[in-house]
């Protein structure tokens, strides 16, 4: 109950703002609903390319019946993400009853992941790595409880892992490697579910076409600054006249790309990143907090000790320490907005694993050792910690956050959406400034434009001085446009960072941020040839 009201209190109000990705995400759903194609007259996609990346179409596909029955809006976005997120601590209760068959570990796991600011502030923001991470949990839980021979545990198993492929693209390389990791664990092992799941990813990754877009944007084989070093470097040697093998021996690819790798790779298990100031993109970040609590960091320590010291005698104990491994892997393949709390998601699991044993050992440990009136004072004290912790978190998150640098979350875009609807009707040509972001987006999302008559217009987004409709968008601060009919009637949109005439007068409608930053400047033109 407590994970539900966590999820979807205000959940249409919280996180401030409404995310481009987000838009996209529901109004891709409101065109499957309605045209049983995307925004770009994709016939039931695989992947949707939102923004050039070709992404996994699973979250939008799951959210067409949120829209069917509450309507095109933030709350039915975010919908599929938050129940799936409130879903997560049963997921995971089962995973640690199947590695250590017992409750109270699992039980101190759902408490947990519950209340973790990595996962409450992502489960609230329409995220397919939510999605994906709540089957790949499952799906863990299921293929350890199969002791790889009962086969209707290993279908469910198989499913659940299949079904984590189609939401994001991480899961394609991390599940692979999850799914051998699972069956060399197992004493008696199935392969079939490992083939199938290798196939499968395989497949969406080279198969489809589009599967490794995303890969080329983002990754650090495809980064400019390590190939700009290297070149850096050889020049430096060549002005010394070193021989080029010695020269190629120390600067090269694969060194210089491999270091590359390893500083990303490690900087996901940085304190700063864990605990103290969490990751990446911005609009996910909350004002001085962490991922995870300052109070788990001992029993994090604890429990990482004490499955080492216990995995030579229970081999299922090493999965949480592999997990944790693995996490990181794919994320640190790429290169933006790093370290970043999307792409890493998967590691959460192997932290309140990790976590929740250190617990639940001390627990066992001061329950023989300590008397009765030190446990109890222990376990206040222990108590108020969390409560403290926790208590820091949601002030942080439900009033700091709403006016801490709300522009990354796009704030104010759907009040300019909703102002300029209103004025719409007195004019021929609206300029969109589009310096902001991809403001296309939340125009097609919150005036509800009908899917059809988007696909017939070719589906333009917001190309340089194209759009549709009425609307014109403009790379420019402060929009202007020279039309070739004199007498056109038309509204300007501007950022709010411009500083010209007339977007500076009294006449302009100002379009305010939660901080009080101005997010928009709207002027009623008159017609004239600007």
């Amino acid at each position: 109950m407590l994970a539900i009201v966590l999820r979807f209190w205000q959940l249409d109000q919280y996180p401030v703002g409404f995310h481009i990705d987000e838009a996209s995400l529901g109004y891709n759903a409101y065109s499957l609903l309605k045209t049983a194609r995307d925004e770009n007259g994709q016939f039931l996609p695989l992947h949707i390319d939102m923004f050039g990346d070709n992404r996994p179409a699973g979250y939008q596909y799951l959210d067409i019946l949120p829209i069917k029955i509450f309507g095109l809006n933030e709350f039915a976005t975010r919908f599929p993400s938050a129940l799936l997120g409130a879903l997560t601590p049963v997921a995971i209760f089962l995973l640690l009853k199947a590695i250590f068959n017992k409750n109270l570990p699992a039980l101190i796991a759902a408490g947990l992941l519950t209340i973790s600011p990595w996962h409450l502030v992502i489960s609230r923001a329409s995220a397919e790595t939510i999605v994906a991470l709540f089957f790949i949990i499952l799906g863990t839980a299921f293929y350890i409880r199969s002791n790889g021979i009962h086969r209707r545990q290993l279908f469910w198993a198989t499913l659940f892992f299949a079904a984590s492929l189609f939401f994001y693209h991480s899961s394609r390389i991390f599940v692979p490697l999850l799914v051998i990791v699972l069956s060399f664990l197992q004493r008696k092992r199935s392969y079939f579910p490992v083939l199938i799941i290798i196939f499968l990813s395989l497949f969406l990754v080279f198969g489809t076409g589009v599967g490794t877009s995303r890969f080329q944007q983002i990754s650090i084989f495809h980064f400019p600054e390590i190939r700009l070093v290297l070149e850096e470097q050889l020049r430096e040697d060549g002005a010394t006249k070193l021989p080029i093998l010695l020269v190629r021996l120390f600067h090269n690819k694969v060194i210089n790309y491999g270091l590359g790798y390893l500083k990303e790779y490690f900087s996901y298990f940085s304190l700063n990143f864990l605990f103290l100031e969490g990751g990446l993109p911005a609009w996910y970040r909350i004002p001085n907090m962490g991922l995870m609590y300052l109070i788990e960091l001992p029993f994090l320590l604890i429990g990482t000790y004490l499955l080492i010291k216990n995995g030579f005698k229970n081999r299922l104990f090493w999965l949480p320490l592999i997990w944790l491994i693995l996490g990181p892997t794919v994320a640190a393949i790429t290169r933006d907005d790093v370290p970043n709390v999307q792409r890493s998601l998967v590691m959460l699991p192997a932290l309140i694993t990790i976590t929740s044993y250190g617990l639940w050992q001390c627990v066992v440990l001061a329950k023989h050792g300590l008397k009765l009136k030190t446990c109890c004072l222990l376990a206040s004290v222990l108590s108020l910690m969390f409560i403290w912790n926790f208590g820091y978190f949601l002030h942080q998150y439900f009033v700091h956050s709403r006016f801490h640098r709300p522009w990354y979350r796009f704030n104010g875009f759907k009040e300019m959406v909703l102002a300029v609807d209103k004025l719409a009707l007195n004019y021929d040509k609206i300029l969109v400034s589009k310096t902001q972001g991809g403001t296309y987006m939340h125009f097609l999302f919150f005036q509800k434009i009908d899917p059809r008559w988007y696909q017939d217009q070719g589906s333009p987004k917001d190309k340089d001085y194209g759009g549709f409709g009425k609307l014109i968008f403009l790379p420019q601060d402060c929009p202007q446009y020279v039309f070739d009919n004199q007498g056109v009637k038309f509204l300007s949109v501007a950022s709010g960072v411009c500083g010209e005439e007339p977007f500076t007068s009294q006449d302009a409608l100002l379009i305010y941020r939660e901080d009080g930053t101005v997010a928009f400047r709207i002027y009623p033109g008159e017609g004239k040839n600007e």
